[in-house]
């Protein structure tokens, strides 16, 4: 009788609770199975792939994450299991042949997120008894129970007799054996010793499981305990009432979307949220802790229904292994825009395609990617790509999921399907962005930014500067704006075209002075992404700002013309959010100042530092009445804020006036608050040399060398070296004399008394007041 395909090996996908909670079901590893080894980067993205499908739930009831595909064998006489005591090995063995890192990454995943419950759960209860929790809390309890019985299912077989029932549901040969029986059970497998060992906390106790590693080299054990407890760290975050706070996690649906979205609601908890549940959360009459507790109860819905893998389930070894091996044969997949090429051809047709627009905007991008070596290379490439075109096309914050951006493409370019001058536009879009970010975004350290397609005196020295300063900090997120004023200089009429180069400028100036602006005045990037966001997407603007993206999502008519960008309207949206006290809350200078001087700018983000003190130092002088300080002079007497000012060796080192750590020669004082010294105002821009000749010297020394490292001939250097009365190496003496000129030092040497954490307070409140002066112009 001949054998039929389904004879020999099946497939059929799971979900996390249908594969690891089948009753009477044991995981078992073989000996030839390598130890656990994933590192920190794939399990992020297991994480980050579950918890993005959990976010798309909001937007698509259909949202699944697949994890892949598990090969295993079907061991009915288990003749793969060894040790063994036969009578009481589970019913159904899965010998795993490939998948074993996944699968026990998702155990872990399941144990730490029912620790996880089980804390927040007690948290929420706090002792209190049955009459006293709110109809809210007992809701949420009964959900929390039900979530944590399934949970519990899924990496413990619990058998009805014996004094050792509970089956972990991954084992390893050889270390472990399933028993019924104490005497003869054995887990000794970093897996399955974790899981018995989890197991065997009191339940009733708020204690965080934290596994550790056992004294000598267990092989897979440290990787195994790291990667727990970096799933735990970020289940706790999820199990707050805000985890969105996290800049990992800020994509997370909040209380009020779930509260908002019913079929949300029922995607995980297979019904709506009760109605006087509901009043009390609009009402905001629940706790921090039931929010907390929902959050990650939600999540561990979502794991266990809706994340799921293929299994496929073998006759035996060599047949599974031959599935094994054609699944890891298939090649390199193809990108997004390779898969998107052929969908332009067809609407095109063939016949024309050759000879149209299309095809030549797609070979500009082609060349653009052919720079990158097909596989990781290729693949990132193109990623990044895609995600600054589709901020730059419809303001739309895609993934960077290979499956996300294909249907990205393919969704946006079927919305012109009768629009061909539309569709062309889209196309036409993309190879601005791959343009603009071949030539004037991802230029070498040793050439300059250059605006393709346009004369070579429209990249003039502001915007190469603007786009040195925004490549220095990788913001990324502004190439969607500027690529909206760089494609409308470069289709601009003969006429029109200067003046259009000029906007794209004016507006490079605009966004570089609004980022560094926001990010010197707080801490980190304090989510300034997400206003860039919005301006693209016309969300929450302040002013008559229109959408910056080309075309928005769903828009009434797919032909509609977008709007024509206008610098006097960004520039006055950018001010408006700075000034706002839902957005930058920067009023004034004097709030700027006051914020910025607090800011320990070296630590906060160095080319932000480097740029608002070339900002502060371009063309100013010594101030006379104010030694130590600065003032402005005239124009032109020491142009710093310029391409050139950026570059140049003598601002491209940070030097810490006083010590980073406590030193002899300063004022003690100096570092009682660890951030004082780190303040923009205890900070120069000098050579690199200069830097380490200088290190942590006492302060009467130093300033004698800032007095000779701005001196303007040798000469100078060389008498104001020895009339300071102190001998110099003759390194040290080279370096201070024969240096280039820094004359932004001089004012910083003519301080006679002690360098004191007041005086930085008092630098810092002048370099950011010419900063403000200078960059905010470029707001108005």
């Amino acid at each position: 009788m001949p054998m039929e395909a389904k004879d020999i090996f099946e497939a059929n996908s799971r979900n996390v609770r249908e594969l690891l909670s089948e009753p009477g079901l044991g995981l078992y590893i073989p000996p030839y199975q390598r130890p656990y080894g994933w590192d920190k980067e794939k399990v992020n993205k297991l994480v980050e792939d579950t918890l993005h499908g959990y976010s798309m739930l909001l937007q698509s009831p259909d949202s699944f994450t697949f994890l892949g595909t598990v090969i295993t064998i079907h061991d009915i006489n288990y003749t793969t299991v060894q040790p063994i005591v036969r009578p009481e090995v589970p019913g159904k063995v899965l010998t795993v042949i490939d998948g074993q890192q996944r699968l026990t990454t998702l155990l872990l995943v399941c144990v730490a997120l029912h620790n996880q419950i089980r804390l927040a759960q007690l948290k929420m209860i706090k002792g209190k008894k049955p009459e006293e929790k709110s109809a809210p809390e007992q809701w949420l309890e009964g959900q929390t129970l039900r979530v944590l019985s399934e949970l519990d299912a899924t990496f413990v077989n619990r058998q009805p007799y014996g004094d050792s029932p509970l089956y972990p549901r991954m084992i390893r040969s050889f270390d472990d054996q399933w028993s019924r029986s104490k005497q003869n059970a054995k887990y000794r497998s970093p897996i399955a010793r974790l899981i018995s060992t989890y197991v065997e906390l009191p339940v009733d106790k708020a204690a965080e499981f934290k596994p550790k590693k056992r004294e000598g080299q267990i092989e897979g054990e440290e990787a195994l305990v790291e990667r727990y407890v970096q799933i735990a760290k970020t289940l706790k975050l999820i199990a707050t009432e805000h985890p969105q706070k996290e800049r990992d996690l800020e994509d997370l649906p909040t209380l009020a979307e779930v509260h908002a979205s019913k079929s949300f609601q029922l995607a995980l908890l297979n019904h709506e949220i009760p109605d006087d549940v509901s009043a009390a959360i609009s009402a905001q009459k629940v706790s921090p802790e039931f929010v907390g507790l929902l959050n990650v109860v939600l999540v561990a819905c979502y794991l266990m229904n809706r994340v799921a893998v293929t299994v496929v389930r073998g006759k035996n070894e060599d047949y599974a292994f031959t599935v094994f091996e054609s699944l890891n044969t298939t090649g390199e997949p193809l990108t997004a825009f390779e898969t998107f090429k052929p969908k332009v051809v067809s609407a095109e047709g063939i016949e024309k395609y050759e000879n149209s627009d299309s095809r030549k905007y797609l070979d500009h991008v082609s060349n653009y990617l052919s720079e990158f070596k097909v596989g990781d290379q290729l693949q990132a490439a193109t990623r990044d790509l895609l995600i600054i075109f589709a901020s730059a096309e419809t303001g739309f914050k895609l993934s960077k999921r290979l499956a996300d951006q294909r249907r990205y493409l393919k969704d946006e370019f079927e919305r012109y399907e009768q629009s061909p001058a539309q569709r062309l536009a889209f196309v036409q879009n993309l190879r601005d962005v791959a343009g603009f970010v071949q030539h004037a975004w991802e230029f070498e350290d040793t050439t300059s930014p250059s605006l393709s397609g346009l004369p070579v005196e429209a990249t003039t020295d502001a915007v190469k500067l603007c786009l040195k300063f925004l490549t220095s900090l990788q913001h990324s997120i502004t190439i969607g704006a500027i690529v909206r004023f760089y494609s409308a200089a470069l289709y601009a009429t003969d006429a029109d075209r200067p003046e259009r180069i000029k906007d794209l400028e004016g507006a490079l100036k605009a966004i570089a002075a609004f980022s560094a602006l926001w990010r010197a005045s707080r801490r980190g990037t304090a989510n300034i992404d997400q206003e860039y966001r919005d301006l693209l997407a016309g969300i929450n603007n302040l002013t008559a700002l229109p959408p910056l993206a080309r075309s928005l999502k769903k828009t009434a008519a797919a032909d509609t013309p977008s709007p024509a960008v206008n610098l006097a309207q960004l520039k006055a949206e950018l001010r408006a959010r700075l000034a706002s006290s839902d957005h930058g809350g920067l009023t004034d200078r004097a709030t700027f100042v006051a914020d910025g001087t607090m800011i320990p700018a070296y630590q906060n983000g160095r080319p932000v530092a480097r740029f608002i003190l070339l900002a502060a130092y371009h063309d100013a002088v010594p101030d006379e009445t104010a030694p130590g300080l600065i003032a402005k002079g005239k124009s032109a007497v020491s142009p710093c804020l310029t391409y050139e000012g950026f570059n140049d060796e003598r601002h491209l080192s940070l030097e810490h006036i006083a010590p980073q750590s406590s030193s002899q020669g300063w004022a003690s004082n100096l570092w009682e608050n660890k951030e004082t010294v780190h303040r923009l105002g205890n900070l120069v821009l000098v050579k690199k040399d200069a830097n380490s000749s200088l290190s942590d010297r006492p302060w009467v020394q130093k300033r004698a060398l800032y007095g000779a490292l701005s001196a303007a001939s040798h000469g100078d250097a060389g008498k104001i070296l020895t009339n300071s009365g102190f001998d110099f190496g003759e390194k040290t003496q080279e370096i201070a004399q024969m240096s280039s000129h820094m004359p932004h030092l001089a004012a910083v040497s003519q301080k006679a008394d002690d360098w004191s954490s007041d005086f930085i307070s008092t630098r810092g409140e002048r370099l950011l007041g010419l900063a403000w002066d200078q960059l905010y112009s470029w707001l108005v």
